[in-house]
């Protein structure tokens, strides 16, 4: 991504958030973080619907490179790419969604059970749309805590991707990759609260997992789209049920799975690549 960019048109509010659903820029991501092959000079393809005829979740899912599973994450919009004016990305490392984890100071890393569930070659199948071939590779990672493919999980579920479409499997898995503190998760999982999906409406857990989102950003385009998603939930509350929310987003303590030493896994736990 260049560090100066001209926008050729002044994004209005409206246009705005329909640029963040659509996914039509590469600066700003698309569904819940359901990844795209990228088109020629990294600006991804036109969008499409699902084939499922799901609609996108989410607001600022931050979808990861298409060159890579778990990649570092995008960049944010600055207020001044509303004038027009040229901009430079906001660097964040706000938006990981994994992390090293630490106990007692020492740092615990999923970057040798990556290699050994060979988490590359599920998302490159992913990408060409081999789904099928994909989700064993996520759910393997996903069963022991992995947060990049617990989301995963929620989005294949979400999109009947390689899997029967279960809004309640997709509600579970990026509930549990949320509980995490992998950010590309939080708008999924309110998404799917305020609509009601996999689960009975619930407006204070939407509010909820909006506000924790909107609070981990700094000041940009993204984080004002939040606020936006967040505000359309409270209009439909009470001023108590607003202020009961606000209290549970403020007392969320993200609880990292520590990765498990491999050598504690079943010795055919992750099978080996076929000759």
């Amino acid at each position: 991504m260049s560090c100066n960019r001209v926008l050729t048109v002044i994004l209005t509010p409206a246009l705005l958030m329909g640029v963040i659903l659509s996914g039509a820029t590469p600066v700003l991501a698309q569904q819940a973080g359901a990844p795209q092959p990228l088109g020629q000079y990294g600006a991804p393809p036109a969008p499409t619907a699902p084939a499922n005829g799901a609609n996108a979740i989410g607001v600022t899912p931050l979808a990861p490179s298409a060159m890579q599973f778990a990649a570092p994450p995008a960049d944010l919009t600055p207020q001044a790419a509303l004038t027009g004016s040229a901009f430079q990305p906001i660097k964040t490392q706000a938006t990981l969604c994994v992390r090293p984890v630490f106990v007692d100071g020492d740092p615990h890393t999923w970057t040798q059970l990556e290699q050994l569930g060979r988490a590359t070659d599920g998302w490159n199948a992913y990408m060409i749309g081999d789904y099928i071939k994909a989700v064993p590779y996520f759910k393997r990672l996903a069963d022991i805590g992995h947060p990049e493919a617990q989301r995963l999980m929620g989005v294949v579920y979400y999109f009947g991707q390689g899997v029967p479409q279960d809004y309640l499997r997709s509600l579970y898995w990026f509930e549990k990759a949320a509980n995490q503190g992998c950010f590309g998760a939080y708008s999924a999982v309110a998404s799917l609260y305020r609509d009601g999906k996999g689960t009975s409406v619930d407006l204070g857990k939407a509010y909820m997992w909006f506000n924790v989102a909107t609070s981990r950003l700094p000041d940009s385009v993204e984080r004002d789209a939040l606020i936006q998603e967040r505000e359309k939930v409270a209009a439909l509350m009470t001023g108590g049920q607003i202020e009961a929310a606000q209290k549970r987003s403020l007392s969320f303590l993200e609880k990292p799975v520590v990765p498990p030493d491999p050598q504690d896994l079943p010795l055919d736990y992750f099978p080996k690549p076929q000759p």
